[in-house]
């Protein structure tokens, strides 16, 4: 069976994360795209050394399946190379600055005039209008400024966290609106501009914490979901760290009481509730930590696992590529991580490495 997207041509004007991360995401489903770059190519091609291949393992996770070529978008010859090519693709996809591609002359509306049937994909930091339109946007403004650090760090000693959220965020919204332009062109056979800020991404993306505090006043700071989930970090006796999610069935905390042979808490009146355990959640934290630190971390989880309680390793990135579940499911390869989306009718092959700079320039541009 062909793949998803095996009939879908993109063509891909991205530099760093954003762009680029929703083009692979469309590639991953088998679109044929088309990888545009400067004649200096794509700066994360340089962000960060080491590897075996002629560019950066940050450039390889983002552009795998594709093929590349360089055109000079600042000259004539290259807009005319480009918009050659945009006539006849099903996507194009850009994360300038609003008003660039319009200036160098591969904006949205020339671009529908000569293929209607185009969907026009536009990633912004913060959108195409507005007061912050025009400033330089990179993750950490936008995660900064999206609300995504207020979680994660004391604002009393703020400093940039990874990964990159609001990068990645945007580019999985991006596919989500060019694949749901793609359905309302089969029944109206027209393309449309799809238009994705990181800001907008971000915001959604923390619909949980802004409803919270629409509704109550409450604003969720560092910590504070962790409580509410009932979600707590242990260390075995090994120093091996591992995580128990109790959430809200109470069958997982009478399970864990059996688990840890500590009967007696259910007759706390600190944590005799849910609500409770919420309340006193640090102190529940204090005599999680203190028992488990008292057995290895595997036999925990031989105990969680016969009570049902959910629970996981805290991995490394390093653990992760040697955990037990992920090796089977094959998600991770020699360079990368493998999509782990799976059809019934699809057998996927492996996603070709990142193109080389201009990898493509005489079959593409000499076709």
């Amino acid at each position: 069976m062909p793949a998803p997207l095996d009939d879908v041509r993109v063509i891909e004007i991205g530099r760093y994360i954003s762009g680029p991360y929703a083009a692979k995401l469309l590639a991953d489903l088998g679109a044929d795209v088309l990888k545009v770059e400067s004649p200096d190519g794509d700066p994360m091609r340089r962000w960060q050394g080491g590897g075996d291949r002629p560019y950066s393992p940050q450039f390889g996770a983002y552009n795998r399946g594709k093929r590349g070529i360089t055109l000079d978008l600042r000259s004539p010859d290259g807009v005319a190379d480009l918009l050659r090519l945009a006539g006849d693709a099903d996507v194009l996809i850009e994360n300038f600055r609003p008003g660039v591609a319009d200036r160098l002359g591969f904006g949205w509306e020339r671009l529908r005039a000569r293929n209607p049937r185009l969907v026009y994909c536009s990633i912004t930091g913060f959108g195409p209008d507005g007061p912050y339109a025009k400033r330089p946007a990179y993750d950490s403004v936008i995660s900064a400024l999206g609300g995504m650090y207020g979680h994660l760090v004391p604002l009393d000693s703020p400093r940039p966290v990874g990964p990159a959220f609001s990068d990645l965020l945007s580019g999985m919204s991006a596919a989500q609106g060019i694949l749901a332009a793609l359905h309302a062109r089969s029944s109206t056979g027209e393309g449309q501009r799809v238009e994705v800020s990181m800001l907008g991404a971000l915001t959604d993306f923390l619909t949980e914490a802004v409803s919270t505090y629409l509704e109550t006043g409450t604003v969720v700071a560092p910590g504070t979901r962790a409580a509410r989930a009932q979600a707590y970090g242990c260390v075995g006796s090994d120093g091996l760290p591992f995580v128990i999610h109790m959430s809200v069935p109470e069958k997982f905390w009478r399970g864990l009481l059996d688990v840890i042979e500590r009967p007696d808490l259910a007759d706390d009146p600190r944590f005799a509730t849910r609500e409770a355990r919420y309340r006193n959640y640090d102190a529940l934290d204090a005599i999680l930590k203190a028992e488990t630190g008292e057995h290895p971390r595997d036999e925990w989880f031989e105990r969680l696992t016969a009570a049902d309680i959910p629970h996981g390793a805290l991995n490394t990135v390093a653990d992760l590529a040697q955990d037990r579940q992920v090796r089977h499911l094959g998600l991770i390869d020699d360079h990368e991580t493998v999509p782990g989306t799976r059809f019934s009718a699809w057998e996927r092959d492996r996603p070709a490495p990142a193109p080389d700079l201009g990898a493509h320039n005489t079959e593409v541009l000499d076709a």
